[in-house]
């Protein structure tokens, strides 16, 4: 019969292999967040100080708080879940989550709790770990707990958990200058946490010294009658149930600031296109279509929302810092089912205002369909204004005319318009810009360029212009106007 044999493991090799699984800044604070919100949080306070004499970030929540017992598990590599109950208030999942995430970007971090009126504290400081290859675990004195940072705010709490971090030898080996480098990290996580804890902004109030997160939206919900809510399907796998919701977002060059501001005014809003999975309501992964093969520029205001329980966590293959997952194939086809919808709206909401450009009767650009794959637009010769600039000019400018126009069809900027679209910038080039008034004072000039015979039908011919249609309803007041009609 084969022999068990107990090893221990080499804690230097252990915590350091902790530090190396991947986190982000970002990524890391949102995992501390993690377990102020399972811990029934209401309130969640995020501190830092660069030029502290010891510099420190910390998070400070009014949740349920932790004895000694509790705490000396908590810190304990793989702590035992067994007696976490399974809901959706609940967003741990490996027990690793403190330690990984916390040693990732600092070398010591240091956790106090308070509960039954007692504070209790305990930190890691991985130089120790490291020098002795034992997992020491300090146990803080009263003494030393009064001395950390924000501990007042803490004592300011009925029960509560303060989480510090210390000893950045990570952002201190890279930053050009340390202050710089660490304020910016804390305002990316900042802008992180704001999207990640959105669906959370009713229940559960988050400061960063002492403002609080702004509100974001990544569907647009409250955008009703430009944004587009698809069918909601329920997809059912062994006992859980997948919920897909898909979306669609309102040209992006109609977005008003309000708006923007609610997607986190995105460089692009291309780049945000896709799958947007939460676990338990917390955002795990977006912007991506998780190798679906659907990313495109015509696809780029579909948003499909896929909540998955806390029970399937194995199934979506979630990882450690529960920010990536991986679609299981056997659900595949339903989910690409479900997300029809949003990618046909998407296509015809992008699509539509090149149709309407393409509708006017006489339009400034005519588009071409020279066949196989090759599109290329050309300036309307028969526009009004075309037609009696060309009458009004002799031989020679009649050839240098048509030259002007040829290169500016040739040398059409169609890159930069691509770039500046999906980069969801506003191109003013539009006849929306003209005041009526203007218009009609054009109308005026075309005429008087006219032969007297020819005016009334070219009047006519203005309005069929794309330019001009805007002023239909003042047709008849118009005429009288320029044509000198009682």
């Amino acid at each position: 019969m084969s022999e068990l044999v107990e090893r221990q493991f080499p804690a230097k090799a252990l915590m350091t292999g902790l530090r190396a699984i991947g986190y982000s800044f970002s990524s890391a604070v949102a995992d501390i967040i993690d377990n102020s919100i399972s811990a029934n949080a209401k309130e969640i306070r995020v501190y830092s100080d660069p030029l502290a004499n010891i510099p420190y970030f910390c998070i400070l929540d009014n949740g349920c708080g932790m004895s000694a017992k509790e705490l000396d598990n908590a810190m304990l590599p793989g702590s035992d879940r067994s007696e976490k109950e399974d809901s959706e208030q609940e967003l741990g999942r490996f027990g690793l989550g403190l330690k990984s995430a916390s040693l990732s970007q600092c070398k010591e971090f240091t956790v106090a709790s308070k509960k039954f009126g007692k504070i209790h504290a305990m930190s890691f400081d991985l130089d120790v770990i490291e020098s002795t290859n034992r997992l020491f675990l300090k146990v803080l004195t009263q003494e030393e707990i009064n001395g950390l940072p924000q501990i007042n705010n803490l004592n300011d709490y009925e029960t509560g958990t303060l989480v510090i971090w210390t000893k950045f030898d990570k952002i201190e080996d890279l930053a050009k200058n340390f202050e710089d480098s660490f304020r910016s990290l804390v305002a990316e996580a900042k802008k992180h946490v704001e999207l990640v804890f959105h669906r959370f902004y009713k229940v559960v109030e988050i400061y960063f010294h002492g403002r609080r997160v702004e509100r974001r939206d990544p569907f647009l919900v409250d955008s009703i009658g430009r944004q587009q809510t698809g069918r909601k399907s329920e997809i059912k796998v062994d006992d859980a149930v997948i919920t897909v919701i898909p979306y669609t977002l309102p040209f992006a060059n109609t977005l008003s600031p309000e708006e923007k501001a609610l997607l986190g005014n995105p460089k692009s809003i291309y780049d945000d296109q896709g799958f947007y999975l939460y676990r338990n309501k917390r955002l795990i992964s977006w912007g991506s279509w998780m190798h679906m093969g659907i990313r495109s520029e015509l696809n780029k205001l579909a948003r499909i929302q896929v909540d998955i329980p806390s029970s399937l966590d194995s199934v979506w293959m979630l990882d450690v810092k529960k920010s990536s997952a991986k679609i299981p194939d056997k659900i595949k086809d339903m989910i690409r089912m479900a997300v029809e919808d949003s990618i046909v709206r998407s296509k015809r909401t992008s699509k539509f205002p090149g149709i309407k450009e393409q509708t006017a009767e006489c339009k400034v650009w005519d588009r071409i369909n020279e066949h196989d794959g090759k599109i290329r637009y050309q300036i309307n010769r028969n526009t009004p204004s075309v037609l009696i600039l060309h009458d009004a000019l002799g031989e020679t400018e009649r050839e240098l005319l048509e030259i002007a126009l040829s290169q500016i069809e040739c040398y059409l900027p169609k890159y930069s318009i691509t770039n500046d679209n999906m980069d969801a910038l506003t191109i003013i080039n539009s006849g929306e810009g003209y005041d009526e008034e203007q218009l009609v004072m054009e109308i005026e000039k075309i005429l008087a360029l006219c032969e007297p015979g020819k005016r009334e039908k070219m009047f006519e011919d203005i309005f069929m212009a794309e330019a001009y249609q805007r002023l239909l309803k003042r047709k008849n007041e118009i005429k009288k106007r320029v044509l000198k009609y009682d």
